[in-house]
């Protein structure tokens, strides 16, 4: 639907709006949006079409002023109060979120976005009990539900119950608020079954972490097929390419090979049929250049009987629960006066500025200006004897090459870092230093400068 839209065709407009939504195409939705505002100004509903848009670019608070106007023009438009509540939760306001949610709820209690929502900001909480009542009353109530079949596996997942988890994570890419973009592909669906004879194209989605931690499975789906040609966001494509069993590494900006049967990524455990802890670690699945890893070693002063340790305290902004995960360098303060150790920054942006300003962080040296690619990168974590950091791309790049890292993880935390553990069983070298409480970093901290100080770090890592 081009130029001007009549008022005869609104109703088409918005059903078409609902279809670009659906399908995570929000910027096609915003522009019609904007030509059913200029035929029909202020029109409210209009307004919540231009808020639920904005959450899916990750824009919560222009999501918030639609939503607002919406409801300036409409206050019972219970649509515009459930989507309001869910760009509040994304925010952190979660008194706020749960009252939006509350608002719908008593006029239809039985609302099932409301109360898939509410039982989201439960399980935010670390409320899993509540959130897994409330989900299951409406898996029985409505059964397939997408939202409500990706959240219970994301519970399941946390808990450890990866043959229920994987079933229902392949809802993600349908589950409102959380599409997640991956190639629309009309070739066969891989389920993991042995084709010598077939090409497999396992296609990206989601962040370099997410590829990161997934790419452990590939020599698998490597050992089941003809050919294995893997899709990767282009800081990855060069270490992929070293993976044993991989054919072709493409960039997810190419067009999309040849190909018989196609599995996104995310999916690989799933459809290998992994089910248990113990089959997700065969030993470190990335390795650096050697020649590479000397020229850091040399470059960083290895040899001077100090502990060389790599910093990373923030990760990308426009991750939805980056407010929660990063840290300011203030935070490190602590932990930057251990003696007998040389700490290196691995931050890169305008984040990177700070640690200059921060007691102890005049001696932090920068390892890099802006980010290299993620080969170069991985010869300098394979160059130090540990890496402490938040929860980002570096992390699960550590995690992978087998060298000692320390990951610092809020109190309630995303689904691969389970519950109650200090050890990962996706990275053995991995330590986990988890908040007591919601936000309370410095105890995470203080924790990790006491263990700094005592030592053990095995500076080989896992073979």
């Amino acid at each position: 639907m081009t130029g001007q839209i009549s008022n005869p065709q609104i109703d088409a407009a918005y059903a078409q709006v609902d279809q670009l939504l659906a399908r995570n195409r929000a910027q096609d939705a915003l522009a019609l949006l904007a030509q059913i505002l200029t035929a029909r100004p202020n029109d409210p509903p209009a307004f919540c079409g231009v808020g639920r848009a904005s959450i899916l670019l990750g824009d919560n608070n222009a999501a918030l002023q639609a939503l607002d106007m919406a409801l300036a023009g409409d206050p019972d438009l219970m649509e515009a109060h459930n989507a309001r509540g869910v760009a509040l939760h994304n925010l952190g306001r979660l008194s706020e979120a749960e009252q939006a949610f509350n608002r719908v709820l008593e006029v239809h209690p039985e609302n099932p976005g409301a109360r898939t929502n509410l039982a989201a900001l439960l399980a935010s909480r670390g409320d899993y009990a509540g959130a897994r009542a409330m989900y299951q009353a409406l898996a029985d109530a409505h059964p397939g539900i997408p939202n409500v079949v990706y959240n219970l596996s994301l519970l399941d997942l946390i808990e450890g119950d990866f043959a229920a988890g994987w079933r229902g994570f392949e809802m993600r890419q349908k589950a409102a608020y959380e599409r997640i973009p991956w190639r629309d592909l009309q070739t066969p669906r891989w389920q993991g079954e042995h084709a010598p004879e077939a090409t497999l194209f396992v296609h990206a989605e989601q962040g370099l972490g997410d590829h990161l931690q997934f790419a452990r499975f590939l020599p698998e789906a490597a050992a089941r097929v003809g050919r294995l040609v893997v899709e990767a966001p282009g800081p990855l494509v060069e270490m992929f390419s070293g993976i044993p069993g991989v054919g072709m590494v493409v960039d997810r900006e190419a067009s999309v090979p040849d190909h018989d049967v196609q599995v996104p990524i995310m999916s690989l455990a799933g459809a290998l049929g992994l089910t248990t802890e113990t089959e997700f670690w065969r030993g470190p699945y990335l390795a650096a250049d050697a020649e590479r890893t000397d020229a850091w070693r040399s470059r960083i002063g290895q040899g001077d009987g100090r502990l060389h340790v790599g910093l990373i305290w923030s990760g990308n902004p426009h991750h939805p629960r980056d407010r929660e995960r990063s840290i300011s360098a203030e935070t490190l303060a602590p932990v930057l006066t251990a003696s007998g150790v040389a700490f290196h920054s691995l931050q890169v942006g305008p984040e990177a500025e700070p640690i200059r300003k921060v007691p102890g962080g005049e001696g932090v040296r920068p390892l890099f200006p802006e980010m290299l690619p993620f080969a170069e990168v991985a010869a300098a974590i394979s160059a130090l004897d540990l890496v402490i950091g938040v929860d980002t791309a570096l992390i699960h790049l550590a995690g992978a090459l087998g060298r000692p890292v320390w990951t610092l993880i809020t109190h309630v935390p995303d689904w691969r870092w389970m519950l109650r553990r200090g050890d990962s069983p996706w990275y053995p070298s991995m330590r986990l230093f988890r908040q007591p409480e919601d936000g309370d970093w410095a105890s995470v901290i203080d924790a990790v400068g006491r263990d700094l100080m005592l030592g053990g770090i095995d500076r080989n890592g896992m073979t």
